[in-house]
């Protein structure tokens, strides 16, 4: 049995890390573990490194596949992602989140490479939960995502309403906001208990920046809000209205000053929502022919 360590700074929420460690568990020739439940380790203990990336500037003796689910953010965008691009050292394999990612990189070598979408987990699906709140906000919080000007809404325009927001805020977010009493942060949640406090709102709300790389990247929040089955609205950008479209699905898009989001738009919007069964990991990870690659590089 090969032992993949899944190596990542524990900053950001990767569901796809259990959606891994759960696929293979019905494959005994891998054994995937998750770097941040192992209080001591060595990288040669392993047989293979997964890096999601960051960089990757030290060649080791153990083999490593860089996974590039995302775009760098924050200041100097592109400066950061060439730095990548230019420096970090060659692995076995790479996978990125969309054609979208891999094109931006270009990478001008013959590594081998795949696709792996954002997936949904099962628990997702289960979910009739009593609405205690209207609106829930699933992620991230920080700054460059522009949720104060959410919370903004809901102090001057929708006092009436109580939104919900599931994440870890940022110190000043939290301080400023946390006087309302219609808006309530829970805070980190287990994922397996996400679905059943995100699902007791009646609208999910997926607040993204309509700017380099974000309109580029798939919502997992989105699909999500979706697979609950709650009314979605959503700023308006390309990926949003890519899904929308293919999907046929009718989701509320708003501008990110949300003038445009009032309560006879609530009321009247016809939502609409499609079944995204198929995007489950399970048929992610088939899809994306991960498990025949880690069988060619241990041939």
């Amino acid at each position: 049995m090969k032992k993949i360590l899944l190596l990542h700074s524990g900053k950001a929420a990767l569901p796809e890390i259990n959606a891994y460690i759960k696929y293979f568990q019905r494959n005994k020739n891998f054994y995937f573990y998750n770097s941040a439940e192992l209080e001591e380790y060595k990288i040669t203990d392993f047989d293979l490194i997964w890096r999601f990336m960051g960089t990757d500037f030290v060649t080791t003796s153990v083999p490593v596949i860089h996974e590039y689910a995302s775009l760098s953010v924050g200041r100097f965008t592109l400066l950061k992602d060439k730095i990548k691009k230019k420096f970090n050292i060659q692995p076995v394999m790479r996978v990125f989140l969309n054609e979208d990612i891999k094109r931006i990189y270009d990478f001008k070598d013959d590594i081998p490479y795949c696709y792996r979408d954002m997936g949904i987990d099962a628990i997702f699906f289960e979910q009739t939960s009593k609405k205690v709140y209207d609106f829930v906000y699933l992620g991230n919080m920080e700054q460059d995502r522009g949720i104060h000007l959410l919370l903004d809404k809901f102090i001057h325009d929708f006092s009436k309403y109580r939104i919900l927001l599931i994440g870890k805020p940022g110190y000043e977010l939290y301080e400023k906001y946390r006087k309302y009493n219609n808006i309530i942060f829970a805070g980190y949640v287990r994922y397996a208990d996400v679905p059943a406090l995100a699902s007791q709102a009646e609208f999910g709300i997926n607040y993204i920046p309509n700017k380099y790389p974000y309109y580029l990247q798939t919502s997992t929040k989105l699909l999500e809000y979706v697979a609950m089955n709650l009314k979605v609205i959503t700023t308006d950008y390309a990926w949003v209205r890519s899904f929308e479209n293919k999907r046929n699905m009718k989701f509320l898009r708003v501008s990110e000053d949300l003038h445009d989001l009032n309560e006879e738009h609530l009321k009247s919007f016809l939502f609409k929502n499609t079944d995204i069964h198929d995007l489950v990991w399970e048929n992610i990870l088939s899809k994306s022919k991960i498990e025949d690659r880690l069988n060619e590089i241990f041939i």
